[in-house]
């Protein structure tokens, strides 16, 4: 099973590569930077991606699918495999139904490395899209949707039916480090893997089966779990694509216990370092969303209006539910940074601001421009909103924007030696776990050296981090009284409360 130090390891190391662009265009190539859709199926959105494994989040009917089948098309030629154009997935309308296409529309795609970026217009006269005629970039594409696996004995097909007719053929052992993923993302040790090609005595066909070894028992897919199943196929074969591959995976988590979630997140990680191919999820999973770090997270949310709208860097998949939710029940929105300044605005708010602690709902969006955008679209639409972001940025009270007391980030804040001292008197050994985390510092300054420190302290202080927290900030408001109260008033005054 993949553990909180797996996934640590599995973004660090995938880090090291990425960070350093001449490393990054070697291992990845011409990997996608950017999609940008206008008016296809009510999508007007630029969906960035700023690592090599990415996860598209949100409800359902937010438009996942819809991107990730545009992504699909950036590369025009195949190499070797299949490849989609824009015409694979944007079909005409029924009569009578909406149109998927509404004038202007287009698709634009923009490239990490050199590849020059390109433009696919729809022509309404020849109802088709306009691609380049030259230099389209190539790369082999894998579009695995949520049909992909569905499990042996639900699709009653010959290799079940006709079990007893049939003879192996051929058998490939799988190579023991697709045996170890398998192992990892499972939580089940696993002695071997192989894949029979099977046919009948007649050779009027053949199939490929898959058998797993545990434990000395035998057994293949027709007696697998779905998950199992899921899992030992999927490994397969990204395991057999060529390197620097480009692969949209559709909700992989279906039939996947949550650690086995979290266990392919893992796997879709150090695959990418490994062999250079970009990832791309859409997904429903909190363990898959969450597993990836902030950079690898996208939300497609809706507007008041109903109007997708895209945020980065956000932290956890609910997002999107709460603000779907909360703008339909008119509560008043304060967008946050992150859980951690929600964990400071909900003490300062018991202590200052009953009043905002029952009629507002803190959510965190994850990235500061996201949340002046998030603010300025629901305000435009009469929704009572406002954002309070990090000190380091600063009020702008005119746009509904406030920023949490002091000068630092909050893990800053909570973090500063005093502050620890101070809530000594309600963690005790916090001081003893605070030098142990500071290790996982070395190496990095200010903010990041903080937010590094911030992800391991609750294990070493053996509490919750919303625990953790809440008491850091318990200390930090015993000293902070008057600016605190300040901030409750600003927010009061905007929200009309």
């Amino acid at each position: 099973m993949a553990t909180d130090q797996d996934i640590r390891q599995a973004v660090s190391s995938l880090d090291e590569k990425w960070d350093n662009p001449p490393t990054r265009n070697s291992l990845f190539g011409n990997i996608l930077k950017s999609v940008e859709v206008e008016n296809i199926r009510g999508l007007n959105v630029t969906l960035e991606f700023t690592w090599p494994v990415t996860a598209v989040g949100g409800i359902n009917g937010a438009g996942k699918t819809t991107l990730i089948q545009i992504a699909s098309c950036a590369y025009i030629k195949n190499v070797g495999g299949r490849y989609y154009k824009l015409g694979d997935w944007i079909r005409s309308a029924l009569e009578g139904e909406s149109p998927a296409v509404t004038l202007p529309a287009h698709v634009g795609f923009t490239f990490w490395d050199e590849t020059s970026s390109f433009d696919i217009p729809y022509d309404l006269k020849r109802t088709r899209w306009n691609y380049p005629r030259r230099e389209n970039p190539e790369r082999y594409v894998e579009f695995i949707g949520i049909a992909a696996f569905a499990p042996r004995i639900e699709r009653r097909d010959r290799t079940h039916v006709f079990r007893n007719r049939l003879q192996i053929t051929d058998t490939q052992v799988f190579d023991p480090r697709e045996v170890e993923s398998i192992s990892k993302i499972l939580g089940t040790p696993y002695e071997q893997a192989k894949l029979h090609t099977v046919s009948t005595p007649r050779g009027e066909w053949s199939e490929t089966l898959p058998e797993l070894s545990r434990q000395g028992a035998n057994y293949s897919e027709p007696h697998m779990g779905a998950g199992e199943q899921k899992i030992v196929r999927l490994v397969h074969n990204l395991e057999s694509l060529p390197p620097k591959s480009f692969i949209l995976l559709e909700e992989p988590e279906i039939t996947l216990h949550p650690d086995a979630q979290r266990g392919l997140a893992w796997y879709l990680m150090t695959l990418s370092r490994r062999k250079g191919h970009q990832i791309i999820i859409a997904t429903h999973s909190p363990e898959i969303f969450e597993a990836l770090p902030s950079k690898a997270r996208v939300l497609l949310v809706r507007d008041r209006d109903g109007r997708p709208e895209i945020l980065h860097n956000v932290r956890y998949l609910s997002v999107a539910r709460e603000l779907s939710s909360q703008v339909r029940t008119n509560n008043d929105l304060i967008l946050v940074e992150d859980p951690v300044a929600k964990t400071m605005l909900l003490e300062v708010f018991r202590r200052h601001g009953r009043e905002l602690l029952l009629n507002t709902a803190i959510i965190p969006i994850g990235n500061t421009d996201d949340i002046q955008r998030m603010v300025t679209l629901f305000r435009s639409q009469g929704v009572q909103a406002v954002g309070v972001r990090d000190p380091d940025i600063g009020d702008n009270p005119n746009d509904g924007m406030f920023s949490l007391p002091g000068n630092l980030s909050p893990e800053q804040t909570l973090l500063h030696e005093e502050n620890i001292v101070a809530a000594a008197s309600y963690v005790d050994g916090l001081q003893d776990a605070f030098e142990r985390a500071k290790m996982h510092g070395l190496g990095f300054d200010g903010s990041k050296k903080a937010k590094k420190i911030f992800e391991v302290l609750p294990h070493e202080a053996r509490l919750t981090k919303e625990l953790l927290a809440d008491r850091l900030t318990l200390a930090w408001l015993n000293r902070n009284n008057d600016n605190a109260r300040q901030l409750v008033a600003d927010i009061k005054e905007k929200l009309l409360i």
